[in-house]
């Protein structure tokens, strides 16, 4: 058989630090290989009898080399697809409230005061029931959202223990994850989620120190709200309690123009209550959402270059002072189902029992537009198909839509990073994508595990 270069791949040159050598990084195996210039010249040129068998095998294990005849793209998609027909995992995002006591000027949902009805609830588990009794699944993945999720918390509670008992009935594992911010985070409140309800991960975001946080993330009164997460989390993650449970807190913090000089004083906040190494820290840029434009660079947003290099600026410095950190989230890894829209079954349900499959949809706008919700539970007559739902078949419109998905090296390991955004003419190219060379120059020197 005969065998070609990959096109996805990617090269890294550097004069003073690989003195001519360079590096591959394979996109569809996610594995670094160093080797001399020389050598990957005959590589190019396709002279494989100049190389040990040895180092040729090891190539082609890698996907560096693959049979000459493939096309690449193909395979890389029907390998997506494979893996979301296979998948065994049920995913369900309940948003069970549209309101929130917070008034964060970049947020695109219009918030009330509707919590999920017990009758909105049930026909819901009616809906995930029929799924799950289909033996398609061995996991319920549930994330609770909003809104704010707790100001829901008595709907939470109740569906909770349904869905519970209905995963154990039919001897499926059940998960739960959250996304706060964290104001009504109670101790209490935390040991409950966790004992009674299951819940494995809590995301809060903190948007800098109290004094850049309270000017973006504040109370819809205008009142601040630092003080009072900071306080949450800090008598969560030293309790006796959370040591000796397995559950991961993520402290987020959206980045912008505004606060993106303050981000290194809340990590220096956070190491000095001893939070750092409990908590996982991430920054996140921020997005247009809900078509408010928030992410645009005329409204502070960081142009996402900027962004990736001040990415790289945080993370050595979680590496340097003892942070904790997920090592194998430095160099991206292989990714076949980009997110919940392309999972055929995954599904989000907001307080009003509307259908979508992406979790920007509910609250804002874009839940408008019929493109985008598959229906109602309660109000529909006819049943509610979401396999029909924009982006829903994103891996079958790659060849032909007019994304440059289809030609870009790092497709494998992003599978276009976020299908909606495409759809709303606005590319969402990750991070990675920008400073994919300080990643694989720390993995070389071991700043990375």
């Amino acid at each position: 058989m005969e065998y070609k270069l990959s096109r996805y791949i990617h090269i890294v040159k550097d004069d003073e630090l690989l003195s001519n050598r360079l590096i591959v990084y394979s996109t569809r195996s996610s594995a670094i290989v160093e080797m001399p210039v020389a050598q990957f010249e005959c590589i190019e040129r396709a002279d494989f009898s100049s190389l040990p068998l040895e180092s040729v095998k090891k190539l082609m294990d890698y996907s560096i080399l693959v049979p000459k005849a493939e096309d690449e793209l193909t395979t890389i998609l029907e390998e997506n697809k494979a893996r979301i027909d296979d998948s065994r995992v049920l995913g369900y995002t309940i948003q069970p409230t549209a309101n929130c006591q917070l008034g964060c000027h970049y947020c695109a949902q219009s918030h009330s005061k509707n919590v999920m009805s017990t009758n909105v609830a049930d026909h819901m588990l009616d809906r995930i029931t029929e799924k799950i009794k289909s033996g398609k699944f061995d996991v319920l993945q549930v994330t609770w959202y909003g809104g704010e999720p707790l100001t829901g918390l008595s709907s939470i509670e109740y569906t909770s223990k349904l869905l519970q008992e209905l995963a154990a009935e039919n001897k499926v594992r059940y998960a739960a994850t959250m996304i706060t911010n964290g104001l009504a985070l109670k101790p209490k409140i935390f040991e409950r989620l966790v004992t009674e309800h299951q819940l494995k991960m809590f995301q809060i975001t903190l948007d800098g120190t109290a004094e850049f946080h309270d000017k973006r993330r504040m109370l819809k009164n205008g009142n601040p709200s630092f003080d009072i997460i900071m306080d949450n989390v800090t008598n969560i993650v030293l309790s006796d309690f959370f040591a000796a449970s397995d559950v991961d807190i993520q402290i987020r913090c959206n980045v912008n123009v505004e606060n993106k000089d303050n981000i290194f004083q809340l990590m220096d906040f956070l190491k000095e209550r001893n939070l750092h190494d409990k908590v996982n820290f991430k920054i996140a840029r921020v997005e247009n959402w809900g078509g408010n434009k928030a992410g645009a660079t005329e409204n502070g947003g960081l142009d996402k270059h900027e962004f990736a290099q001040f990415e790289i600026d945080v993370m050595l410095k979680r590496l340097s002072e003892g942070f904790k950190i997920d090592h194998t989230t430095i160099i991206p890894r292989r990714v076949k189902s980009v997110c919940m829209v392309t999972n055929k079954h995954d599904e989000v349900v907001d307080g009003f029992g509307n259908i979508s499959t992406c979790w920007e949809v509910p609250y804002t706008p874009i839940a408008e537009n019929p493109d985008f919700v598959a229906g109602n539970i309660v109000t529909e007559k006819t049943k509610v198909d979401s396999s029909g739902v924009a982006m829903r078949n994103w891996y079958n419109e790659i060849p032909t839509n007019e994304s440059w998905c289809k030609s870009c090296k790092f497709l494998p390991v992003c599978g276009g990073a976020c299908p909606k955004s495409w759809y709303e003419g606005n590319p969402a190219c990750p991070s990675f994508k920008f400073n994919i060379d300080e990643r694989i120059i720390m993995k070389k020197y071991n700043v990375v595990a």
